[in-house]
């Protein structure tokens, strides 16, 4: 594993109804760079006369991730992206008859002479670290995958990119693929996995676990229809379960930002970042926590930004009754904290809903 490549403000800014301002840009930028992300894709340049500014001014502030753009196979693309420096190139090309066919409206001889033109041809311009990204690569012939691949390293290319654009892969399917593309090629291999079926963190960890050296994912996991892999469930997994370096503690404050900048809100139960993911009113889990956190919490809330909460309701147990009103400095004798704990459940179960402190205070006094 080389590194995680977070796209949000290039595949993350191409989902429906979102647009980011320059200073939304950078503050991304900022804390993503703060959680230890190895790339940061910063957008497409062109078309976007903001791209330089970002570039420049994040370089200005001293972002340690590497600042890369995305670039069709076309020289003029290229060369409104060199113009932004950047530190890496990231060039994309369809490789699947599907698209050739359909999209690009071209034969795979076509692919394999613009793959060999705009590589050579970025070469020459620069010493720039160059990828070549595979779009819906999961679609197409490998042996077309390994002509397109050759000729590419060929030419210089430090990366291949393999995307599966459609989402169609799987856990299993992904190591046995990573594992095939290992044998041929003999640069950095990337993968950049979308979420159709929910499968994109998971394709991603797999790919990680199989060989490969980078990954793509976003903030929120935000991209083109369901989106690819989430940005902050594949750093923290690395990080927890994996033992990678990345700081966690700003990947709550992260996706809140991208919620709000993207006008797509995050879910409470989202995975790592949500809200309510350390909320608990279940009397069986609230003891186990109590008596140890490690029970039920695989890492402290406080490492992603977040605080742990016991809610007072139908489904609550006596110990967890218990430590909430020693919280609130609430003396009960024992022989009344059965006959409250009823109260509260009844209530709670008629209302269908759980007590604030005002409102348990309330009960009590009642």
């Amino acid at each position: 594993m080389k590194g995680i490549v977070d796209t949000t403000l290039r595949e993350g800014e191409q989902t429906a109804y979102v647009y980011f301002s320059i200073d939304d840009k950078l503050n991304i930028i900022r804390l993503l760079d703060k959680t230890g992300v190895e790339e940061i894709e910063a957008g497409i340049a062109m078309g976007d006369s903001d791209i330089k500014e970002i570039c420049c001014l994040a370089k200005k502030e001293g972002c340690k991730a590497v600042l890369s753009l995305w670039s069709r196979c076309l020289k003029k693309d290229i060369e409104e992206s060199l113009v932004c420096f950047p530190d890496r190139l990231n060039l994309s090309i369809s490789v699947s008859d599907i698209q050739i066919k359909n999209k690009i409206r071209k034969k795979r001889q076509w692919v394999l002479e613009k793959v060999k033109e705009t590589i050579s041809f970025a070469k020459k311009r620069t010493g720039i670290y160059l990828s070549l990204g595979l779009e819906d690569a999961s679609r197409a012939d490998f042996k077309f995958i390994k002509d397109v691949c050759a000729v590419a390293e060929d030419e210089g290319v430090d990366r291949i990119r393999f995307s599966d654009t459609l989402g169609i892969l799987d856990p299993v399917s992904v190591v046995d693929l990573v594992k095939k593309l290992k044998k041929f090629v003999h640069v950095d291999l990337g993968v950049h996995m979308h979420n159709d079926f929910g499968m994109a963190t998971a394709n991603s960890v797999s790919a990680f676990t199989a060989g490969a050296d980078f990954v793509d994912s976003s903030v929120n996991g935000l991209g083109e229809r369901a989106g690819i892999t989430s940005t902050e469930e594949i750093v923290a997994f690395m990080a927890k379960i994996k033992n990678k370096k990345y700081n966690l503690k700003y990947l709550a404050m992260l996706s809140d930002y991208v919620g709000s900048a993207s006008g797509i809100s995050v879910s409470p139960k989202k995975p790592v970042v949500g809200s309510d993911i350390f909320t608990c009113e279940s009397g069986i889990h609230i003891d186990g926590l109590l008596k140890n956190p490690l029970n039920y919490e695989l890492y402290s809330p406080c490492e992603v930004g977040l605080e742990r909460k016991f809610l007072i309701g139908k489904k609550t147990g006596k110990n967890a009754l218990k430590h909430k009103l020693n919280t609130l400095g609430v003396v009960i004798k024992p022989e009344s904290m059965g006959f409250l704990l009823e109260k509260l459940k009844k209530e709670s179960g008629r209302l269908m809903k759980n007590f604030s402190d005002e409102e348990l205070l309330a009960v009590i006094n009642s």
